[in-house]
């Protein structure tokens, strides 16, 4: 491995990286993945499964690499297994490991991970986050942060998501309050590569940042739930279309077995300490979302609610089947104070929301509206 306290994250506005290292307050966790096995007094391996298609429980490898051989770049290698000696030919083995300690966000703490998917096979999960569950008034509540790639989409795309007390009555995919994800596409990032992924974790907020880039903030849902740090290679069901893919299928045979690895490099915990130094504030978010439709075109509507935005961002999305996340891209960029804009769609249902941005970042989202464009709403072809 190379050293993590010269890849960290720096603090940053907007998609700028200032100059300067970042103090560490105090780590809570590091390990590089020297080997040659586990190390059980950080981490634990799960054993359940996750979806309808995967099992964990497969070991990890550890593996090493690099021009000079006397110093090597290490790391562990997270593997899924198209063979599956629990169940064979009904689902595929997948490793996830976790830290056996939880971390709490006071002051902010930072989640750090150099990690690569050397492979362009479709249908694949590689995970770094966190995760927690609480039992309150009969219900589970979870929380969680994300940084997910999802090898059915392009080499330059990763998901990013947030959730706070998911399963609390009223959650729902993209509602702003339980759960809201963005996959983004980011110039000169290739997830077959090294790559450095943080998680930076507020108690107002949560900041993803690719090789030291800030990409994302959320101001809503941010966890409350103590987290440890999790990874994870997994592979999606048919509910989840953005990531499954029917090619990436589970055998019976162990002669027939197709791995497949996430690699990483080493993780990181951080207490960063205070509330994150030179934080600009983002605008707040535009409300009253409403659309009206007239032909193939869309016209949306929103009450303007900051005072500090430079434009606002209208993103577009086929509305999804089942419980699948709705895919959002962002259509356009209306100027600083605009109330409404007009998009031409193709036929079908649609969903539609609008954020506001500065220097600092995205707003959280504006309400979410739905349209039919054409007759019946022909689905998307």
């Amino acid at each position: 491995m190379r050293n993590p306290l010269f890849a960290a994250p720096l603090f940053a506005l907007a998609l700028a990286a200032l100059p300067s290292q970042l103090p560490a307050e105090e780590v809570l966790l590091f390990d590089d993945f020297d080997g040659p096995a586990l190390n059980a007094s950080i981490w634990g391996l799960a054993d359940w499964t996750i979806g309808d298609r995967t099992q964990f429980g497969k070991q990890p490898e550890f593996a090493a690499e690099g021009p000079d051989p006397l110093n090597p770049t290490t790391f562990i290698r997270l593997l899924l297994d198209t063979y599956s000696p629990v169940q064979p030919g009904q689902r595929l083995y997948g490793t996830e490991i976790y830290s056996l300690q939880n971390f709490t966000n006071t002051g902010g703490v930072e989640y750090l991970a150099r990690a690569r998917l050397a492979t362009d096979a479709p249908g694949l999960v590689a995970a770094f986050f966190t995760y927690n569950q609480r039992r309150q008034k009969g219900r589970w509540l979870s929380d969680e942060i994300d940084f997910e790639v999802l090898s059915k989409q392009a080499s330059n795309t990763v998901l990013v998501t947030s959730w706070d007390d998911w399963g609390a009555a009223g959650s729902d995919y993209e509602d702003g309050v339980h759960h809201l994800g963005a996959l983004l596409q980011l110039t000169g990032f290739d997830w077959r590569q090294w790559n450095t992924y943080a998680m930076r974790w507020y108690p107002d907020r949560v900041e993803w940042y690719v090789n030291e880039v800030l990409v994302r903030t959320h101001t809503a849902p941010v966890p409350d739930q103590e987290q440890p740090v999790r990874a994870s290679l997994w592979a999606a069901g048919t509910t989840w279309p953005d990531a499954y893919d029917a090619s990436l299928a589970p055998v019976g045979s162990a002669a027939d077995n197709v791995s497949f690895a996430w690699d990483v490099d080493y993780i990181m915990v951080t207490r960063l300490g205070g509330d994150g130094g030179g934080w600009v504030e983002i605008p707040a978010a535009p409300g009253g979302l409403a659309a009206s439709v007239n032909g193939s075109e869309v016209r949306l509507n929103w009450t303007d609610n900051a005072d500090d935005e430079t434009r606002f961002i209208v993103y577009r999305a086929w509305k999804p089947k089942g419980k699948a996340a709705a895919d959002f891209a962002a259509i356009a960029q209306p100027g600083a104070d605009a109330t409404a804009w007009t998009d031409t769609a193709p036929n079908g249902e649609h969903l539609y929301r609008v954020t506001a941005a500065n220097a600092a970042g995205e707003s959280p989202p504006s309400n979410t509206v739905g349209v039919v464009v054409g007759a019946g709403g022909k689905p998307r072809p």
